[in-house]
């Protein structure tokens, strides 16, 4: 139980993303920084246990709006709340068309403006001249097809539900592709060729693709030398079916 701003403090803390010193040139960003310290000096024997070490972070190429920093602070007003799965309960099972689900999860997720994060990338980042949102749709797909669907699939898996497993598949399945990125980019290149048309229409595509290049790209060299992929088509081919 808390306030949203005393679980940025925890979250940040836990997550070893509280700068040690002040910038001393920053006013905003050092006056949240001690009242975030004041905090979390309090509590942070009780959440020992759960502590991340700031090293576990790897923030080379990360873009400033996705900093782990302004990630944590999106995420207290979804805890302060107390009520996140209990809506997202309701959003999974709501009667309503296919194509109407982004559009409500986007509405659940949405926070109000942050006094400190709405205006800051990070604690270093300057104030920038207008507020952006913490939340955006790139991310709202991301959450959804990583985590909010394959979580109350589970879910709904381990109950025996067998109708709302459907129905989350076919929520999945019919998600908007999420943004395009150098991995895809790549992928596609290689396993589509160079041909127009060839970006991926949902999100489910998108993760299909991606598992393959965790599971042969990234276990092959550039030049696909001894990559079992094309041997694995091969024998869907010869089978006369598809993979499951």
């Amino acid at each position: 139980v808390g306030s949203v701003f005393e679980f940025q403090a925890r979250l940040l803390g836990i997550g070893g993303l509280l700068p040690d010193e002040l910038s001393r040139t920053q006013k905003n960003s050092d006056g949240y920084l001690r009242r975030a310290w004041d905090l979390w000096w309090r509590d942070r024997d009780q959440f020992s246990d759960c502590l991340l070490p700031r090293a576990a972070w790897r923030f080379h190429g990360l873009r400033p709006a996705n900093h782990p920093q302004r990630r944590l602070a999106l995420a207290a007003p979804w805890l302060a709340g107390g009520d996140l799965v209990q809506r997202l309960e309701r959003w999974c099972a709501a009667d309503v068309p296919t194509k109407q689900f982004p559009a409500l999860l986007r509405k659940l997720l949405e926070v109000e403006s942050d006094e400190f994060w709405s205006w800051h990338w990070t604690f270093k980042s300057l104030r920038m001249p207008k507020p952006q949102p913490l939340l955006g749709d790139a991310r709202v797909t991301d959450l959804a097809v990583n985590v909010i669907l394959p979580w109350l699939g589970a879910r709904a898996m381990a109950g025996g539900n067998e109708m709302l497993c459907r129905r989350i598949e076919q929520v999945y399945f019919a998600w908007p592709a999420a943004e395009d990125n150098s991995v895809l980019k790549l992928a596609r290149l290689r396993l589509l060729g160079a041909g127009k048309g060839r970006a991926l229409r949902t999100a489910a595509t998108q993760q299909g693709l991606l598992q393959i290049v965790r599971d042969f790209c990234e276990h092959s060299n550039a030049l696909c030398e001894q990559c079992q992929f094309p041997e694995l088509v091969r024998g869907w081919n010869t089978a006369g079916s598809s993979p499951t």
